[in-house]
């Protein structure tokens, strides 16, 4: 029986006449738009794309959207933490977002904790991530690993104490990922992979939940994820995002051969990135609610 493809789209859809709702809420009980600033350097392709994703959005829902656009031969620590400072000290902005990547001089853990906690909306700073590396909620999770707990949520897919493999460590992904899978909101017993995991292969295919947010190419096939590494009737959660030609991207996982295997699968495009997005709207809705001294926002799912 083939996987049910986890649509992003569709629970997208579904969500957002709640953020509407929300918003509008705001606005007419308290005055307050949520307002997001994107801080975007340079022209890489795939994070203007990002960006523009999230501003349309949020301009959809009836939210304020700007880019601060910083020139990458500006793009100093000391300059980015100016920049940093000055959104912190804006009554105007509830959510600051710093858009990877950066430029490797950049010292990026410094300027992820140079984000006021109450606008870190994608939970990057040290006091986000205390909240859910204790296995908790916190002010925010990141925005990558909500959209892809929402998905579970959406098509039932079973969690508690199942096997889960998570590939990579990014900050905003693979780390946050494997702990709040494996922590206390979840339960699932993880195995963390990356770049230097021996036998792959054979903790995918043990593994009830495999979810791949590498974003790399293997050098010996053309995908990372492929039909003989999944376990018949498992969900494989398809994160990464990579170049492999001018203007054209892809996944880690090889749709066409896991659909056939898996259980529950998700679409790249179309399954976490409209996620991601969605969530990141929602975490801008509690920064601004947390303002007003009231609770995180509630969705049916």
């Amino acid at each position: 029986m083939p996987a049910t493809i986890m649509d992003g789209r569709e629970v997208s859809d579904f969500l957002k006449p709640y953020l509407r709702r929300h918003a509008q809420d705001l606005i007419a009980r308290n005055g307050v738009a949520p307002a997001l600033t994107a801080i975007l350097i340079g022209g890489d392709p795939a994070s203007t794309q990002y960006v523009r994703n999230k501003r349309r959005l949020a301009e959809e829902l009836g939210f304020t959207s700007t880019i601060a656009a910083i020139a990458p031969a500006q793009a100093s620590t000391e300059f980015l933490r100016a920049t940093i400072a000055q959104l912190n000290g804006d009554p105007q902005v509830t959510g600051i977002l710093l858009q990877l990547p950066v430029p490797e001089a950049v010292d990026t853990f410094r300027l992820f904790d140079e984000i006021d906690p109450a606008k870190d909306v994608d939970a990057v700073g040290a006091a986000s991530v205390s909240g859910f590396y204790r296995g908790q909620w916190g002010r925010f999770i990141p925005c990558t690993p909500r959209g892809v707990l929402t998905l579970l949520d959406y098509y039932k897919v079973p969690i508690d104490g199942r096997r889960a493999a998570v590939i990579g460590r990014s900050d905003i992904a693979g780390k946050p990922m494997a702990m709040i899978i494996g922590g206390r909101m979840r339960n699932a017993t993880v195995t963390w992979c990356h770049r230097h995991t021996r036998d792959l292969e054979v903790i995918c295919r043990e593994s009830d939940l495999v979810i791949s947010c590498a974003g790399v190419t293997p050098p010996e096939r053309p995908f990372l994820v492929t039909a003989d590494m999944i376990k018949p009737g498992a969900c494989v959660i398809d994160v990464g995002f990579r170049r492999v030609g001018p203007g054209r991207f892809a996944g880690d996982v090889d749709f066409d051969g896991v659909k056939a295997v898996a259980g529950w699968l998700t679409p790249n495009p179309g399954g976490t990135g409209p996620m991601t997005v969605i969530a990141l709207m929602q975490n801008l809705i509690d920064a601004a609610r947390y303002r007003l001294g009231l609770a995180r926002a509630e969705y049916p799912l």
